[in-house]
C-alpha cells in the first residue's frame, strides 16, 4: 500500500495559520471577559476564529490524503472515506485543484490531497506520481481480469 499526503510544507503552512488562528481566538476570548460592551459579539468573532483554525488543523493539515492498494483507491478529502476499486477506475489525471478520478460508470472522484500545485511543475509533480501510479494499477488490473476471462 502507498499513501500520498499533501505536501510537508502545505501542512506546515496550514499548521501555523491553524495555530495562529487559536491564538487569535483565544485572545477575543480574553478581551470579551475583560470588557462590557460588546462581549457578545466578540464572543461570537472568537467562535468562529476557533472554528476556522480547527478546520485547517484538523481537516486540511493533517486529514487528507489518498491510498492505493492492490485492489482499491482510497480517497480521503476532508471527512470521509471513499473507496474505488480499481476494477472501475476508467483513468487518472491530474488537474489544477486535484487529480480526477474518472470511473467506468461515468462519475469522477477529487483527490485533494495531492495536485493543487501541478501547474508550477507539470509533469513532475506529486499529482503526476498519482495519476500514473493509480493509472497503471487500474491497466493492469483489468489485464488480470481480461486474462482470467
Amino acid at each position: 500500500m502507498r499513501t500520498w499526503r499533501p505536501h510537508r510544507l502545505v501542512r506546515w503552512f496550514h499548521t501555523a495559520l491553524g495555530v495562529c488562528g487559536l491564538v487569535a481566538g483565544a485572545a477575543l476570548v480574553a478581551l470579551a471577559a475583560t470588557t462590557d460592551e460588546g462581549a457578545g459579539q466578540l464572543y461570537g468573532m472568537a467562535g468562529v476564529v476557533i472554528a476556522c483554525s480547527a478546520y485547517l488543523l484538523l481537516l486540511l493539515a493533517f486529514n487528507r490524503r489518498v491510498s492505493l492498494t492492490d485492489s482499491e483507491v482510497v480517497v480521503r478529502n476532508l471527512a470521509t472515506d471513499r473507496h474505488i476499486p480499481l476494477a472501475e477506475v476508467a483513468s487518472a489525471a491530474p488537474g489544477h485543484g486535484a487529480v480526477e478520478i474518472r470511473r467506468t460508470d461515468g462519475s469522477r472522484t477529487r483527490v485533494m490531497a495531492v495536485g493543487t500545485y501541478h501547474w508550477l511543475a507539470p509533469g513532475l509533480s506529486r499529482a503526476d506520481e498519482v495519476s500514473t501510479a493509480v493509472s497503471t494499477a487500474a491497466g493492469q488490473m483489468r489485464e488480470k481480469g481480461a486474462a482470467a476471462r
